[in-house]
């Protein structure tokens, strides 16, 4: 095990090279760049932009020089719109009052799969147990429901009952630790001043309020779609031969069901992890716009749009990072959940 750990971290190096040629050729290949605004007050700003920012240098040059960087000094380039680097603007802008971008992103995606899942696998597991029922129907309706709607829908529909029928704007209260009247409100992570504050009881309250509209919107698809999966996992296994030896021999159902069908259902919801964790990323960017989100998501989009070529590059190499760590998380979780998987 600990020889195919090294072979597939050593694979993960010329991987990124690869990713980092294609991330470094996307947007090159883009019409339009950072400066292409400037065209329109003036040629000679333009030109100017273009020789500031080094995007008038040739192509193999430009990106020999950012790889260089990145090797040498963990040096990801710097934005042209902010003139920070890249890693801060991506990652760690902010405070440990109001969290990172990275921070945040990391507990809405990560907290919103765990819940997920927590939520999908009795579900799945109840609806093959009780398959043809009105309870298992009720599952599946459940299901397509969830994967119909897109997420910016759902994003969509969200805001518009929060606001235009529930009025949560004109909900006010007094706050003990701001000193002032706070509204409450939809978008963001925090209400009024709360965003400076110190962490208390109050700021944590209006952190879960703000949270669980991105968790509905980031969550909804994907555990309509983990419950499919474990419902149909479950059907298959619970049609083998060795379960209905299993009852013959007068076991339990519950002991038939968690211990026998579960266990041997469980490998390839297991392998779904390895596109799970960046798919759960692009659920969050829907959330991020429409809520205004401060995550890694937003700032990524923001960067596109400007043109901002390292920081669109570093964000590629971020989610490419995501995808190859899934899917190695997802082989190891096998190997330990099932001794009969084995690398060589």
């Amino acid at each position: 095990m600990l020889g195919y750990i090294l072979r597939r971290l050593l694979y993960i190096v010329p991987l990124l090279l690869l990713i980092s040629v294609i991330a470094f050729l996307v947007v090159k290949i883009e019409p339009g760049n950072f400066c292409t605004p400037l065209r329109i007050q003036s040629q000679a700003l333009y030109q100017r932009c273009v020789a500031s920012t080094g995007m008038d240098r040739p192509l193999v040059v430009q990106y020999g020089k950012w790889l260089w960087g990145i090797v040498t000094q963990f040096n990801f380039g710097y934005s042209f719109q902010n003139q920070q680097p890249v890693l801060r603007q991506l990652f760690t802008a902010g405070s440990w009052q109001s969290g990172t971008p990275l921070f945040w992103t990391l507990v809405l995606s990560l907290g919103t799969m765990l819940l997920s899942w927590l939520l999908a696998v009795p579900l799945g597991i109840y609806a093959a147990t009780h398959r043809g029922s009105w309870r298992d129907w009720g599952v599946n309706l459940f299901s397509y429901v969830g994967l119909s709607i897109p997420n910016f829908t759902l994003a969509i529909a969200l805001l518009w009952l929060l606001v235009v029928v529930f009025q949560v704007g004109h909900n006010c209260w007094n706050s003990a630790q701001l000193g002032q009247t706070v509204c409450l409100g939809v978008s963001g992570l925090f209400d009024g001043d709360f965003v400076s504050a110190p962490w208390s009881l109050e700021k944590f309250l209006d952190l879960l309020w703000h949270l669980w509209p991105a968790v509905l919107v980031i969550g909804a698809a994907n555990l309509a779609t983990i419950v499919r999966y474990v419902r149909s996992e479950m059907l298959d296994v619970l049609g083998q031969p060795y379960i209905q030896t299993a009852r013959a021999k007068g076991l339990g159902e519950r002991l038939v069901t968690y211990k026998h069908a579960f266990k041997n259902a469980l490998n390839p919801l297991i392998s779904m992890l390895g596109y799970w964790l960046p798919a759960m990323f692009e659920g969050t960017l829907v959330a991020a716009m429409i809520l205004q989100l401060p995550l890694v998501e937003k700032v990524y989009w923001t960067a596109l749009r400007q043109g901002d070529q390292y920081v669109v590059m570093t964000g590629l190499l971020f989610f490419s990072a995501i995808l190859i760590g899934g899917n190695l998380l997802s082989d190891l979780l096998l190997a330990w959940v099932n001794p009969k998987i084995r690398y060589q």
